[in-house]
């Protein structure tokens, strides 16, 4: 009987086997082997995760790429246009026209700078829920100095904003005031006076000034309005008086409106001439109350806030982490009040256009090509790390082929010698059946 079970459990055993397709099922088969099988598993199982971890960053940069590409088709027709309207035989009614093209080029922009991957933007680093870029229809807001606007006492990184003066002090006492005070602003008929536009319409959550309206730039050339209708149903600048002349001008690219003649100034400020003799009003060139101010809407390319500088990684082998995002500043450019970026040099352009001011287009030539560059620079980068992730890959494929075959060598079966042996097992089980039955044969007494 023992040897009849022995018989039977070298059957069982090779029967497991070829239904397994293992040649070790549990630790006590081989325990080196199995042991060194787990290892091989643990390999396999990092190599796979690493694979699918770089396709998914394979299409993220390949979705970069197309990206990159249709951002290089954009300031290279920016470019030739600017090139096209630069020329002396291009009059002003041809160069509105060019303008309208290159305002839809600036729309792809944006749309490129909005490309999105699985329902999160591509440029905006880890806020993959914020476009990084987006047009805003926002109307004007004018502050004199936020005078009744103080820090947030909650918050002590908040400050009030201090835009520059808009009245000239009182160097000297030139009409023997008594009550004469050389701090006291005046209002200088000659003096261009500029403000800075903000948008009424938008409260930013990011900005810890007070107010959090954001400071306009990027304005889109065209897409001003309410103004000249203000002026012209203002009493203050009757539409019938063909002396009165409201000549202002709108820097599309920074966001202000520079006001040249005094006739204008009077739609913005509380104003009245000098008088002659003392006493003499507390103040020239107060801004007017903000329900007296003139309306201006416009179309505006509003950079988000939000510090967008995060990486997105992927890892391509154990420990080795692939950046796989483009910086937006490094794309775009960075954007500031002071800076310039991609949007503000093609807006550039537009003024130029719009205002038929032929240096200034001139000029937007190179400043287009700069983010030209800026792009093709960002791509080269983008290129570079996508051939990384494919060499990469093909190195994990080989290795995947390597300690698969060694993970087979241990434990998977050579199905020719496997079924060889069980058919031998088979006849050996089947010949001990036969010897016990002939050594056990029982009879009738047995059981008496």
């Amino acid at each position: 009987m023992r040897n009849l079970q022995q018989n039977l459990g070298k059957l069982n055993s090779l029967d497991e086997q070829i239904a397994s397709q293992r040649k070790i099922n549990r630790p006590s088969d081989n325990p080196i082997g199995f042991t060194n099988g787990l290892k091989y598993t643990n390999i396999l199982s990092a190599l796979g995760q690493q694979q699918l971890t770089m396709k998914d960053g394979e299409v993220y940069m390949t979705v970069l790429e197309n990206t990159h590409n249709s951002l290089n088709k954009a300031f290279g027709r920016c470019h030739d246009l600017a090139i096209q309207a630069a020329n002396d035989t291009v009059n002003h009614d041809q160069r509105l026209f060019i303008n309208l093209e290159v305002r839809q080029l600036l729309e792809q922009v944006v749309a490129n700078a909005q490309t999105k991957h699985k329902d999160g933007f591509i440029f905006s680093g880890k806020w993959t829920n914020q476009p990084p870029y987006e047009i805003k229809k926002g109307e004007a807001i004018y502050y004199d100095g936020y005078k009744s606007m103080p820090a947030d006492p909650t918050n002590p990184a908040s400050q009030p904003r201090q835009p520059a003066p808009i009245a000239k002090p009182n160097p000297s006492n030139l009409f023997g005031d008594p009550n004469y005070d050389p701090a006291r602003p005046v209002f200088d008929p000659d003096q261009k006076i500029t403000i800075q536009l903000y948008d009424k319409n938008y409260d930013d959550p990011n900005l810890v000034e007070i107010p959090a309206n954001p400071l306009v730039q990027r304005i889109i050339p065209g897409s001003v309005s309410g103004l000249k209708d203000f002026q012209e149903k203002s009493h203050v600048v009757p539409p019938d008086d063909p002396s009165v002349v409201a000549d202002y001008e709108i820097d599309y690219v920074n966001g202000t409106i520079t006001l040249l003649s005094e006739d204008i100034k009077k739609v913005f400020f509380k104003y009245e001439p000098l008088p002659p003799t003392p006493p003499y009003p507390p103040w020239f060139g107060e801004l007017k109350p903000a329900e007296d101010r003139p309306p201006m809407e416009f179309e505006y390319i509003y950079r988000n806030s939000i510090d967008m500088t995060g990486e997105i990684l992927r890892e391509i082998d154990t420990g080795i982490t692939l950046k796989i995002n483009s910086n937006r500043d490094n794309l775009f450019g960075k954007g500031g009040e002071e800076d310039a970026d991609s949007f503000k040099e093609i807006i550039s352009l537009m003024q130029g256009l719009w205002y038929n001011d032929q240096p200034q287009i001139s000029k937007s030539i190179d400043n287009v090509d700069v983010a030209r560059k800026r792009n093709l620079a960002e791509q080269a980068v983008e290129g570079a790390r996508l051939n990384r992730v494919e060499l990469t890959f093909d190195r994990n494929e080989d290795l995947t082929i390597t300690n698969t075959r060694a993970r087979s060598d241990i434990e998977d079966v050579d199905f020719a010698e496997v079924l060889s042996k069980f058919s031998l097992a088979e006849a050996v089980y089947n010949a001990s059946l036969f010897a016990t039955s002939k050594l056990m044969q029982q009879s009738l007494m047995n059981f008496l």
